[in-house]
């Protein structure tokens, strides 16, 4: 299974690669911007690479917002099938609207490494 992972900060990025790949899955593509991950989408809709099986995206990546990305996936009904898990310092307040898009999971930062495998690691349950 191939999970995309979102995030701008070296270290929590190395956090998110290593709970994906604690919960199961075998490849793991990380992008440092929105940009950067859209065109990766962009790509592997136009059949010059994979579509990944699910997405890990912080919503706030300094001068870009998560959001963006999240528009995007929703919009168009081949990405909006990829199971999304939003992992954000940003707290509780934009939960509701991450539920309005339907993400499968939707982690605090502050916990660590424990929650984001856990609701990683039920995507891979799901798949099997």
């Amino acid at each position: 299974m191939l999970v995309l992972v979102v995030e701008d900060q070296a270290n929590d990025l190395r956090v998110a690669v290593a709970a994906a790949q604690e919960a199961g899955f075998s490849d793991v593509e990380a992008r440092s911007s929105i940009t950067a991950a859209r065109e990766y989408l962009e790509k592997a809709l136009d059949g010059n690479g994979r579509l990944p099986d699910a997405i890990v995206l912080d919503l706030d990546l300094g001068y870009e917002s998560g959001f963006e990305l999240l528009r995007f996936w929703h919009s168009n009904p081949r990405l909006s099938s990829i199971a999304i898990v939003i992992w954000t310092i940003l707290g509780d307040q934009y939960r509701e609207i991450c539920e309005m898009f339907k993400v499968r999971g939707y982690v605090d930062k502050g916990g660590g490494i424990a929650p984001l495998r856990k609701a990683l690691g039920g995507l891979v349950q799901l798949a099997s």
